[in-house]
């Protein structure tokens, strides 16, 4: 009897035991995990303890300074004396374009609402919370508020707020994210973009969010493994943030003297650093040997762009490693023309922008993984056929990594002064300053202060829209799906959009104040044509090194006489050369001479190349007709991408590239 009792007992004390291992797990369950989803118990059983709930309120102040506070929940399954969190005080940010930059962060006003300890390690900032005397399991909440100051936005031709709610030095998983960040003043919705997982992810398939107003507010569906990080994206204007310890006080005479002084300095540059030599221009009958189309089109622009980047499409295939074909492709409703790309052999050459380009066309799924491969990395398992549909919203990263590479700094001071191109930014301080100087002051003394971040906002945005157009390169535009160089029409849209959107507000906000005090008006009317010669001086400040004058007058010659050549020199150059037609073509479309070219070549008996495959007969002009139309639709799916929606996007930026974030652990 007494064996039986004892056995009974043992059992009594075994599902007691279970009961309470149980429900122990499953209380673990219900504090880390959402309604949605819930972590098992052998993954739990990995950490010693979990984030369950993780809110971040940031608020953006118009300084570029984040006010943030961390809502965190902890659920502890072993003894721990709390929690520690690492703040970034440097950072190196690094965008899907493939630029980069680095600040440095002034972290202040922490408040945590427990016993904390703060110390710097590393570059970052760590707060230790929790008692060396005391531990805690189960569940405990810690709230930690503290300011951000990035400084000085480092992008030169726009603002931005790149930040990583959540960094990737988490050393455990967090579930249950929301956040919510208040913006100083309205933005672009369409520039918003979130990014998560691993680092360099873009992907956004799991954020969830909505603007009200300038505040946005959003959640994170799944739970973050250690490592993972969350991170937000958006581009704003140049001048979007504001120092706000910025001096308001001027004495009229300072707004009166120091634009003229700064018009000098600007025009001192110019004259030491900016002002080219005399450009040579010599005949040529072939672009500069060695150089391929891309490359051209940077030496004689002193910056590639796309549309270089997609001469590079002739130029590979002349040289026997892809062919073009005309097809069609299949719509809902309709079908329409369009080109196939077929690869005919592995890239054998040693440019590296020439291999990105064919690595790129023939991967089988771009992907950011690929774009901080080593350029020695072959994709094996790449497609053989690609159609323009294929390369829609795909190879714009291709595209992007490929201008990174050729407008980098150091292609740029071979063919640029160094000492020129570094005192650019010099000159736009300047013209920021004198734009300041004459505004804030007349606003202020009789107008409305709460108007003021208008007055120079919207003013500032449009007219330099519009003298950057006016002053600036001629824009490309599409006549009939063909780009082409206009001047006229952009000139137009630079003057109307300016008068709109800078012109009116200017009208309403500044121009009442001015004409208040006409000595005002009339440092304003100095101060603003101060501003336009400084322009200039900024537009022709890069000066040219004596190798890239003597490009540039080779280039002019060799433009000219694709314009101005006769019809018996080129049938002497095609007897000379049977594929001189071919292997000039792709340079034509970097120098804007493409259709003058073909209609020169309509009247000269040419063989269809090698490279390109029709249904139809060959003729110059219907090549041409075709090859305009593959241009232009290359154009355009190779510089497009995905664009932001309520589902998110990675918003040029991707997961833990951007400052901030961090992480932190338990002790």
């Amino acid at each position: 009897m007494l064996k039986v009792q004892k056995k009974y007992s043992f059992f009594l004390l075994f599902v007691v035991f279970f009961f309470l291992f149980s429900f122990t797990k499953v209380q673990a369950i219900e504090y880390t995990t959402d309604n949605s989803s819930m972590h098992d118990l052998d993954a739990l059983s990995n950490y010693d303890y979990v984030l369950n709930r993780y809110h971040i309120d940031m608020i953006v102040h118009e300084n570029n300074v984040l006010e943030i506070t961390e809502d965190i929940g902890a659920y502890f399954f072993m003894d721990k004396h709390g929690i520690f969190r690492k703040i970034p005080m440097k950072n190196k940010i690094t965008r899907l374009d493939g630029s980069t930059s680095r600040n440095r962060v002034k972290i202040s006003d922490i408040q945590v609402n427990d016993s904390y300890s703060v110390s710097n390690e590393n570059g970052y900032k760590v707060i230790k919370i929790g008692n060396e005397s005391e531990t805690v399991t189960g569940q405990k909440n810690y709230t930690i508020h503290y300011l951000y100051n990035l400084g000085k936005d480092p992008l030169k031709d726009a603002d931005e707020l790149y930040f990583n709610l959540i960094g990737n030095e988490w050393d455990t998983s967090i579930s249950n994210i929301t956040f919510t960040i208040t913006m100083p003043k309205e933005f672009d919705e369409s520039n918003l973009g979130f990014s998560s997982r691993k680092m360099g992810s873009t992907d956004s398939s799991e954020v969830s969010y909505e603007v009200n107003g300038n505040t946005i507010t959003g959640s994170f569906e799944g739970t973050l493994n250690p490592e993972e990080s969350l991170t937000v994206r958006l581009e704003l204007p140049e001048g979007y943030f504001v120092g706000a310890s910025n001096n308001l006080d001027f004495m009229m005479i300072v707004s009166f003297i120091l634009p003229i002084v700064f018009l000098l300095i600007g025009i001192l540059i110019w004259r030491k650093f900016g002002k080219d030599d005399q450009v040579v221009e010599t005949v040529e009958f072939y672009p500069p040997k060695g150089f391929n189309s891309l490359e051209v089109g940077f030496l004689y622009k002193g910056k590639a762009d796309t549309e270089d980047v997609t001469s590079l499409l002739i130029y590979l295939a002349n040289q026997g490693y892809i062919k073009i074909s005309e097809c069609e492709e299949k719509n809902l409703f309709s079908k329409s023309k369009s080109f196939k790309i077929t690869k005919l052999k592995e890239y054998d050459g040693n440019n590296l922008n020439e291999k990105l380009f064919l690595n790129g066309l023939f991967q089988k799924r771009p992907s950011l993984s690929s774009f901080f491969e080593s350029s020695e990395k072959t994709d094996q398992e790449g497609k053989n056929e690609v159609t323009a549909s294929d390369l829609y919203n795909n190879f714009y990263i291709t595209t992007r990594k490929i201008l990174s590479n050729m407008n980098c700094k150091e292609n740029k001071n071979k063919i640029f002064e160094k000492k020129a191109s570094s005192k650019k930014i010099f000159i736009i301080l300047m013209i920021i300053s004198i734009f300041c100087l004459i505004t804030i002051p007349p606003v202020l003394n009789y107008g409305d202060s709460m108007i003021l971040i208008f007055a120079l906002l919207f003013p500032g945005i449009g007219f330099t829209l519009m003298f950057s157009m006016l002053l600036g390169p001629k824009q490309t535009i599409y006549v009939n799906g063909v780009p082409t160089k206009s001047s006229i029409g952009t000139k137009m849209f630079g003057l109307v959009f300016g008068a709109l959107f800078g012109g009116m507000p200017w009208a309403m906000l500044v121009l009442p104040a001015l004409l208040e005090d006409n000595l005002y008006f009339i440092i304003y009317i100095i101060g603003i044509l101060c501003i336009i010669g400084l322009m200039i001086c900024l537009k022709f400040l890069p000066k040219r090194t004596p190798y890239g004058n003597e490009m540039l007058g080779k280039l002019k010659g060799f433009k000219n006489f694709l314009e101005a050549v006769e019809k018996d020199k080129l049938e002497t150059l095609v007897m000379q050369n049977p594929t001189y037609f071919y292997d000039i073509l792709p340079y034509t479309y970097v120098l804007g001479v493409s259709d003058k070219w073909m209609k020169k070549f309509e009247a000269i008996s040419l063989q269809a190349p090698t490279w390109y495959d029709s249904p139809n007969g060959f003729t110059v002009a219907t090549f041409g007709v075709f090859m305009n139309h593959t241009m232009s639709s290359a154009f355009r799916t190779m510089s497009s991408s995905p664009s932001s929606s309520s589902g998110g996007s990675s918003g040029g930026g991707f997961s833990g590239g951007g400052s901030g974030g961090g992480g932190g652990g338990s002790w």
